[in-house]
């Protein structure tokens, strides 16, 4: 598909899909996902700086299938929350409420997300559990599905529906898609507050000397088509797994891609989401051993090498 990036997988419909086949403005300290500002850039330069955000599932066992075991969402969240601003979730249930919940404790923004797919009854779930974190204030932004259009989980209507109904409770709204999706549905684009696009060089077969300039590409693309609103970037790069096209995953590339973006990032004052904070061994199923290597840190914890020189502590 012309200009959309075949990036990252929701949770929840990567299960689906291996089964088959898986605005207001928020004034906070510390930026973050306060609208309009870099979240806490300015004041601080380089690797000094923290991560404006930060994609976060708790999946380092197991599956979404079922909740995380018992203590994997705090003990993670106690190894990234230094490190961001604030997180963003995949589900609004289960251990994505406990997640949402955790993460506000711990004095980082939330962008609560809703997990949706193909079952429209479970999607009515997954929104209702966003109504419910951003009414009792536990959310900061609502992020209502995950590249759904991409994968035709839903219609453009149908999501319209549903970022209506969540912006309700006064709490911004979006959804995040690619960004190639995002440009094709200005419906979606008038409807939401802001933008999450997802932007992923590596699925767009870019090699990785010149990643940060397509992105900048597809960025300001994506800007001209925004209406004035923000554009947040979900964006990463894999540590391991098949060659993409010119895109070669491994440790280097991935510590070298998030340098160059983090740097780019504050250059532009642009705000992300990183993607993402854990490798998930559950994604190598549906996705092959790329899906299990998208983490700053492995799946027991540890920053993977060349990580550190990026970001500093909050």
């Amino acid at each position: 598909m012309t200009g959309a990036s075949n990036a990252t997988r929701p949770l929840g419909a990567l299960v689906t899909r291996a089964l088959l086949a898986a605005a207001a403005v928020i004034l906070l300290a510390a930026g973050g996902l306060s609208c309009g500002s870099a979240g806490g850039q300015s004041a601080q330069g380089g690797a000094t700086a923290p991560l404006t955000g930060l994609c976060f599932s708790p999946y380092t066992q197991g599956s979404p299938a079922s909740d995380a075991p018992a203590g994997t969402v705090d003990n993670l969240l106690g190894i990234v929350s230094p490190y961001a601003n604030s997180i963003r979730t995949f589900g609004s249930t289960g251990s994505g409420s406990q997640t949402a919940t955790s993460a506000k404790a711990l004095g980082l923004q939330v962008a609560a997300g809703a997990d949706l797919e193909t079952d429209q009854a479970r999607n009515d779930l997954q929104v209702a559990g966003v109504v419910k974190l951003a009414s009792s204030g536990y959310a900061d932004l609502a992020v209502i599905g995950e590249e759904s259009l991409f994968f035709n989980f839903v219609s453009e209507q149908q999501l319209v529906n549903y970022i209506n109904e969540v912006k309700r409770t006064g709490v911004p709204t979006t959804t995040s898609e690619t960004w190639g999706e995002l440009i094709g549905h200005p419906r979606v684009v008038a409807a939401c507050d802001l933008l999450i696009a997802n932007m992923f060089p590596y699925w767009e077969n870019q090699d990785i000397s010149k990643s940060i300039k397509y992105l900048e590409s597809s960025y300001n693309k994506t800007k001209a088509a925004a209406g004035g609103k923000e554009v947040i970037i979900e964006t990463g790069w894999p540590s391991a797994g098949a060659t993409h096209g010119a895109a070669v995953a491994n440790p280097a590339n991935a510590a070298y891609y998030l340098k160059a973006f983090t740097t780019w990032a504050r250059s532009h004052k642009v705000r992300y989401f990183y993607f993402e904070a854990f490798d998930e061994p559950w994604k190598v199923a549906p996705e092959g051993e790329v899906g299990g290597h998208w983490g700053i840190w492995d799946a027991n914890g540890q920053m993977k090498p060349g990580m550190a020189a990026s970001f500093g502590k909050r």
